[in-house]
């Protein structure tokens, strides 16, 4: 076999847990040693205690891009002092949620966009 320089990484990610707090649609969050709330925005009923699900997951794709840049500028040995990653998302609740109970799709991201 030949040799590679793939980077091996091994699975140490913590199990997620998400539990619903007590009413509305605001969500407890444990990620390892982290604490994390997700909401709704008032707009749509609820109490903006937290970043909505769209956000969370906007913010999850920001980071794997701007780690990932980062990783391939060290792995080069290139010089990056900075990385800022742009998202957006549009959303349509009536759209999204359309065949929620016929295909099981609750949300469906439209756009994201990385600048």
């Amino acid at each position: 076999m030949g040799s590679s320089n793939a980077i091996r990484f091994k699975d140490v990610s913590p199990a997620v847990t998400v539990k619903r707090m007590a009413s509305g649609f605001a969500q407890n969050i444990a990620a390892g040693q982290h604490q994390l709330t997700s909401d709704e925005p008032v707009e749509v009923g609820d109490t903006d205690t937290g970043p909505s699900p769209y956000d969370l997951l906007l913010a999850a794709l920001g980071s794997c891009t701007s780690m990932t840049v980062a990783f391939y500028a060290r792995r080069k040995q290139g010089r990056l002092e900075h990385v800022a990653v742009r998202l957006k998302h549009s959303r349509i609740y009536a759209t999204n949620c359309a065949e929620c109970e016929t295909k099981g799709v609750c949300w469906t991201i439209l756009s994201v966009r990385s600048c």
